[in-house]
């Protein structure tokens, strides 16, 4: 017997690994083809930095998680369908063989922007799907793509925008997130795993930035363009989980997360970020020595988010 998404989301997410990216070509021949002379020439505008500290969260923002997820994703039925009939949002990524989802092809990726389709049909649009039900104030928060303004990387660093697509204030932007994507044979598993474990930025150098330097420096700026501390850099097969403080003066970032990893998932971690972004209960909080004030998931009491009473 198939189940419905909506009768057990927690179990639903337990085994919603994403699929394996396709690739047209192997990596190291896409780097023949010109793409290598590119790879780590992220454009950097901004000079003044002062990216003094970025801490490494280590092994517990896995356990961080799997304890968020555990405790308030739903594992009962909430009588509804798992495609919203009004915005055709869905569950995209399947599961163990008892959900019924649908299954999506795409084709091979060729590019970045066939990669950012994948990230876009899979994951993101999964979550969004998943965010919606468990908080129902969310209704009008999505992901948006953003413009390079200028266009000089256009085709090795996209950027996705979670945010409310309705409203543009202050506010907004601090509870919204900045999602970063180059494609795997510009960002490899070892530069990703570099990315993590770098200590600080260097201001004022005078030695051109390494390729690790110059993605944090890339981040640094779309971050404060946008005013969004919260961000996540992904190749779609890795992803990371980071955040500035106020000021922008210390960063901090996860481990490095495989598409196919399983505790937790990149699903697990992507709702937990999202989540932190906009203060919901249990969510990641900076240490107060940063100087940063938290407060609570403002938009519906915490016994309320994932509560309905009929079906839609």
């Amino acid at each position: 017997m198939a189940y419905r998404v909506t009768d057990d989301l927690q179990g639903y997410l337990k085994d919603a690994v994403l699929p394996r990216l396709k690739l047209m070509h192997k990596p190291e021949s896409m780097f023949h083809q010109g793409h290598k002379s590119r790879r780590g020439t992220l454009t950097v505008r901004r000079r003044q930095r002062n990216l003094a500290n970025i801490v490494f969260l280590d092994s517990a923002f896995n356990e961080l998680v799997n304890d968020w997820i555990e405790e308030h994703v739903p594992n009962r039925s909430l009588c509804l369908y798992d495609e919203d009939r009004k915005t055709g949002e869905r569950f995209t990524v399947r599961s163990s063989h008892r959900f019924n989802v649908p299954e999506l092809r795409l084709p091979a990726a060729s590019d970045i922007n066939r990669v950012c389709d994948w990230l876009d049909n899979f994951p993101l649009q999964t979550v969004q799907r998943v965010f919606h039900i468990m908080f129902p104030a969310t209704k009008d928060w999505g992901f948006v793509t953003l413009d390079d303004h200028g266009g000089c990387d256009d085709d090795n660093f996209k950027k996705f925008h979670w945010t409310d697509v309705n409203q543009d204030h202050p506010d907004i932007h601090d509870l919204s997130v900045t999602i970063a994507c180059q494609p795997p044979w510009i960002l490899p598993d070892e530069s990703m795993w570099q990315f993590t474990q770098l200590k600080s930025l260097p201001e004022g150098t005078t030695r051109p930035l390494r390729g690790k330097e110059r993605l944090w420096g890339k981040l640094w700026d779309t971050c404060v363009h946008n005013q969004t501390p919260f961000f996540i850099l992904t190749s779609y097969q890795q992803w990371t989980f980071g955040m500035f403080s106020r000021g922008w003066t210390t960063a901090f970032v996860s481990p490095v997360i495989d598409a196919q990893s399983r505790s937790p998932t990149v699903m697990h971690a992507l709702l937990y970020w999202l989540g932190s972004a906009l203060r919901a209960p249990g969510g990641f909080v900076q240490p107060v020595e940063v100087g940063v004030q938290t407060s609570s998931f403002g938009m519906t009491k915490p016994n309320q988010l994932t509560g309905r009473g009929t079906c839609s």
